[in-house]
């Protein structure tokens, strides 16, 4: 009897397993025409964002919806994959796609609420589930998935699909990928990751809308430190690591910018013309797009703004920052300053915008987030102050204590640009509880600062190409996204001289010419006024040779050439620096620098100069590559058949010509035909250019690049508003501005020599040993002529009043 009941039930169980293999096959079978191609699931169907490069390879910009950096396999460190499973998926390398128990628990669930309340995923269903599938929570759905899941288990590695999962992952804000998630949340690659660090990025696989590092960073810390615990109850970690990671606080990067080099500026430049060209789907199909810019270069050249400019604005004292006492308590402040830091997570009576009561850690977070983020500087709030200290919150929310410093003397109110209040004694003097301050991070301790007012263009080229090195369009980024290097055209100030003298070299003039440094007056009959133009000291100098007016920037000299020269000829000769005719003043204004060019058209001016008056197109996109590594455009190729391409005039809805992909991307427009100039001519200028660099002020700043083949001209305009300095050397051409952008003044005492010229020497320091000394040779057709110093003629006799000066021989 028991035998056959035995049998009976063995039969049955067999009978209901081959009708379940069956249906399962009937199913799959049915089903099959409706599913994806397991194929898809590949690096090739992702959606991989629009990636900018610097020329040497260096990451600097990454636009499109889903920012995603994928990584093999190989390169996961292991607490990082670790983490996930302990989180996701801790039987992920013993199951074949689903789990059993978590299944039929989901199970169970359908059949008591009608629909599906898990899902009891493992990670391959969480793959095909995000890649292949709908979100929709249905049965059918749910069968898909796992007829799809046990089809992947099949057709992959463990290691592979992880390595999927791992890269495609969404993470919260716009982050795909751990790589993705850690550039954004830490400012690192996975591999430099804490055990902490990985932890908290697995946090974010449930919800990464709500729960991420940025926008709920307590409840990221509660779920970092149970994933923590399920790593060491399942071995992966030991007790020493899971109590020392889960006691660290969550330090969040403190840069906008995560990557290695800060180049917005030129990311965005390059964004903006691979769209124009390519189209909205550039943002997806994984275009990598590879600048000019020299990543060392790029670097110093933030270096040396930074530097120039902060210095800058502490010579114009104090500025009394933003204080947010007013919506934070007293108890508030008497807590922190005494050392509790408990009243952070109490409840605030201020509400937020629909309402809600929120905490106080809500409303300081709020307040760090609406400051601009400096990775060079600590934000912070004033929490309590002494006369000898201050004691701040960080936006770490650290309790730290700042010491008076002598070196804060810099610190005087400021009334007006060049107006101050008294040196402070004590911090009394300038600052109170609830100042919003900056702290400049420092070796050996953080020191008080302010982020400056001014702005700047820099931009640097090899003369010879056209290819752009460095190219900063403002002071940062985050703080204004104009970009001043392409977009504005301040006033050239003095900068523009030597465009004006090269167009009366050209036109017969010598260097050695004598013109009367003496007052004038021009009357405006029309206008009822007249211009009684000054030289910036004050003075007249009487009779100057043209090079020693150039070198001094004597503003009567250059007005009178002009006026001798003529503006039409002006005018005409200009044009072939690239300066368009209806840009130019049409008076004797000209010398003086009142018309206004972009740094980008000063720059390219200049580097006809040093270049032996050819000029070549700027241009900061070298090539632009596929996602398979095909090479869809370079610069090379299209300089070698851009003689072949016409103007293409249409309306953007317009398909465009196979042609116009190849076209080059020049930085000021579609130019084909490039001027010259004599290169006797550019010879003149750049020798006293050479000249002007080192003398005087000049000559102090830039001593120390111990170089003779250098050359530059700085410029002031009236009232100090704008500052320039270019400088170049036969490989390297360089524009520097400084100025604001509503056009107030820098202050009496600043000059294109204080506020622009050592960006330059600071930026060349440490570039200038790797520049090939250039012999300085005159091209043919040029000769060193003894010439009197009085007269400026030529002498055929050794004279004690005489000097060398070049000449271009009369025969040419």
């Amino acid at each position: 009897m028991f035998l056959r009941a035995t049998n009976f039930l063995l039969n049955l169980i067999l009978a209901f397993t081959l009708i379940a293999i069956a249906i399962i096959l009937l199913g799959y079978a049915a089903l099959k025409p409706s599913l994806p191609e397991i194929d898809l699931v590949d690096q090739a169907s992702l959606n991989i964002p629009l990636k900018i490069f610097t020329n040497d390879g260096v990451l600097i910009g990454e636009f499109g919806d889903q920012k995603r950096r994928t990584i093999q396999y190989q390169d996961l460190p292991e607490n990082l994959k670790n983490a996930f499973l302990a989180a996701e998926d801790d039987q992920f390398f013993t199951h074949h796609g689903i789990r059993i128990l978590s299944f039929a628990r989901a199970f169970v669930q359908l059949l008591q609420s009608g629909e599906i309340v898990s899902g009891g995923g493992t990670i391959t269903m969480q793959v095909v589930r995000g890649y292949l599938l709908s979100r929709e929570q249905k049965l059918l759905r749910k069968i898909k998935e796992i007829y799809l899941a046990f089809e992947l288990e099949s057709m992959a590695s463990k290691e592979d699909i992880l390595a999927l999962y791992l890269n495609t992952i969404f993470l919260g804000n716009r982050a795909y990928g751990v790589e993705a998630a850690a550039n954004k949340y830490f400012s690192k690659s996975i591999s430099e990751l804490t055990l902490s660090e990985a932890a908290l990025i697995a946090s974010s696989a449930q919800l990464p809308s709500r729960i991420n590092p940025l926008r709920s960073p307590d409840r990221s810390k509660v779920r970092r430190n149970w994933i923590l615990g399920r790593m060491y109850k399942l071995g992966y970690i030991g007790k020493a690591q899971f109590l020392l990671a889960s006691s660290e606080s969550v330090q969040l990067t403190q840069v906008d910018s995560a990557f290695e080099v800060d180049g917005r500026y030129v990311a965005e430049l390059a964004r903006q013309e691979i769209i124009k060209r390519y189209g909205l789907s550039a943002y997806s199909e994984g275009l990598s797009v590879f600048t000019t810019i020299d990543s060392s270069m790029q670097r110093h050249a933030i270096k040396s703004i930074n530097k120039n400019l902060f210095a800058y604005d502490k010579r114009h004292g104090w500025r009394e920052p933003r204080n947010y006492q007013a919506i934070l308590s007293e108890e508030f402040f008497l807590k922190l300053s005494a050392g509790s830091k408990e009243i952070l997570y109490e409840q605030s009576s201020e509400k937020d915008a629909l309402g809600m009561e929120q905490s106080n850690v809500s409303i300081i977070r709020d307040l760090f987030q609406q400051e601009v983020q400096l990775g060079s500087h600590i934000r912070a709030i004033v929490i309590d102050v002494k006369p000898d200290r201050v004691i701040y919150l960080d936006d770490q929310f650290n309790l730290l204590t700042l010491s008076w410093n002598e070196q804060y003397k810099w610190a005087r109110k400021r009334i007006a640009i060049d107006k101050f209040g008294p040196i402070p004694q004590n911090f009394y003097d300038i600052l109170n509880p609830g100042d919003f301050i900056y702290l400049m991070r420092n070796m050996k301790a953080a020191e008080l600062d302010q982020i400056p007012l001014a702005q700047t263009a820099f931009i640097s080229t090899h003369p010879s190409s056209g290819a752009i090195k460095a190219y900063v369009g403002g002071w940062n980024f985050t703080v204004s996204n104009f970009d001043r290097v392409v977009q504005s055209s301040p006033q050239a100030g003095s900068s523009f001289k030597p465009f004006i003298y090269a167009a009366a070299i050209a036109n017969g003039y010598h260097a050695s010419d004598l013109i009367n440094d003496a007052p004038l007056l021009f009357e405006d009959q029309n206008l009822e006024s007249s211009w009684r133009p000054e030289n910036y000291t004050g003075k007249f100098y009487g009779p100057m040779r043209l090079r020693e007016a150039l070198v001094q920037s004597v503003n009567l000299v250059s007005i009178k050439l002009l006026r001798e020269l003529g503006i039409d000829d002006a005018h005409e000769y200009l044009e072939n620096f690239g300066f368009a005719r209806d840009r130019l003043a049409p008076d004797l204004s000209l010398a003086l620098g009142s018309s206004g060019f972009s740094p980008a058209e000063m720059v390219q001016a200049y580097s006809m100069l040093a270049n032996d008056g050819k000029s070549q197109n700027l241009f900061i996109i070298d090539r632009v590559i596929d996602r398979d590594g095909g090479v869809i455009y370079s610069q090379e190729s299209a300089i070698t058949s851009q003689t072949k391409f016409k103007n293409i005039h249409g309306f953007p809805w317009f398909s465009i010509q196979s042609d116009a992909l190849q076209r080059p991307f020049f930085l000021l427009g579609n130019q084909i035909d490039s001027g010259t100039i004599d290169p006797k001519v550019s010879f003149v200028i750049k020798d006293i250019l050479n000249e002007v660099i080192q003398r005087g002020s000049n000559g102090r700043a830039t001593n120390g690049l111990n170089r003779k083949d250098l050359a530059g001209k700085t410029g002031t305009t009236n009232e100090s508003i704008s500052t320039w300095f270019s400088g170049f050397h036969r490989e390297l051409a360089t524009t520097v501005w400084v100025g604001t952008d509503d056009f107030t003044s820098l202050g009496k005492n600043e000059f294109g020599s204080s506020v622009a010229l050592p960006i330059w020497v600071d930026f060349m320091n440490p570039i200038v040993s790797s520049l090939p000394v250039d012999e300085w040779n005159p091209p043919p057709g040029i000769s060193y002529v003894r010439v009197s110093k009085e007269t400026g003629k030529p002498l055929d006799s050794v004279n004690n009043n005489a000097y060398f000066e070049l000449f271009i021989d009369e025969q040419d």
